[in-house]
């Protein structure tokens, strides 16, 4: 497990950024099994990475766009957005350009509806939302991102808005830095490498140096902050959810405005966070 020794409480931030996918033979690079590399389908290759760029640009790109980041030829580009268009994984604006479609939804549920862990983690969310009133989120790490797979809104009138299936950077995120400090630092520190730590805020925390201590103090402590390192006017608490063999396999968080999470409340919820998520982890087999 990656930790490193620092002290004091959790206030730092970090720029967040997307991790690259790529087709065989020629866009950004895929992680393939070495082994099962002979295996591989390069059309098929070309067209999810085609798909993974789609999925990141909800505003839409143009062919010429996605040809550039995917290195792949233009001709190439635009026969595999008519055959994701006529299949309804992608949707032709009026200005030419393209965005993920509705059959993608579809199949990302089907996965999302298919994790037991969502399922057990819906109740785990609400409750901490239901006693805190505040926005009560489950994330797992993918693909050098925090996916949301469970989302409970609390809150009365002012609160923060998220979604199942949503994706946020590790460097920035309360639920990144709590799954990032279950990984050995080798691991941590070469993630965070790959990533664009961009200054989202001027909390976050961007010094690759500053981390290793960052993190240990993550674990020793058994809770990580958000403390606008995100977005400016949003504080964030997050603890591990543990299986039966110690290792975290989610992270659980409850978020709102810093106006309200602040001083004894920000305490109390570090506290619910914290005791919720270990009975969780409990009730799936964690043994502390």
């Amino acid at each position: 497990m990656a930790r490193a020794s620092a002290a004091g409480g959790l206030s730092s931030t970090i720029p967040g950024m997307s991790p690259g996918d790529g087709a065989v033979g020629g866009g950004p690079a895929v992680m393939h099994d070495d082994a099962n590399e002979r295996y591989v389908i390069r059309a098929a290759d070309r067209t999810l990475t085609v798909l993974v760029l789609l999925a990141k640009s909800p505003a839409g790109l143009d062919v010429s766009a996605i040809a550039r980041s995917a290195k792949l030829p233009t001709s190439t580009v635009f026969r595999i957005l008519q055959t994701l268009r006529l299949r309804g994984f992608a949707v032709e604006t009026p200005t030419g350009s393209y965005r993920i479609g509705p059959r993608a939804f579809e199949v990302g549920s089907a996965f999302l509806q298919g994790t037991s862990l969502r399922a057990q983690g819906e109740a785990l969310v609400e409750g901490i939302a239901a006693e805190t009133g505040e926005t009560a989120s489950l994330g797992i790490l993918d693909s050098d991102e925090v996916l949301y797979i469970a989302i409970a809104h609390g809150q009365r009138e002012l609160g923060i808005q998220s979604a199942v299936g949503a994706r946020h950077p590790v460097y920035c995120t309360a639920l990144g830095k709590v799954l990032l400090a279950d990984l050995n630092w080798p691991e941590a520190s070469a993630l965070l490498a790959r990533v664009d730590r961009e200054a989202l805020t001027p909390n976050t925390m961007t010094n690759l140096d500053r981390w290793q201590d960052h993190l240990s103090q993550v674990a020793q402590q058994g809770y990580a902050l958000d403390l606008q390192e995100r977005i400016l006017g949003v504080h964030c608490a997050a603890a591990p959810v543990r299986d039966h063999s110690r290792r975290v396999i989610a992270a659980v968080s409850a978020a709102g405005p810093a106006l309200r999470i602040n001083g004894s409340n920000l305490e109390h919820i570090i506290a619910v966070v914290h005791e919720q998520a270990a009975a969780f982890s409990r009730a799936i087999g964690y043994v502390p």
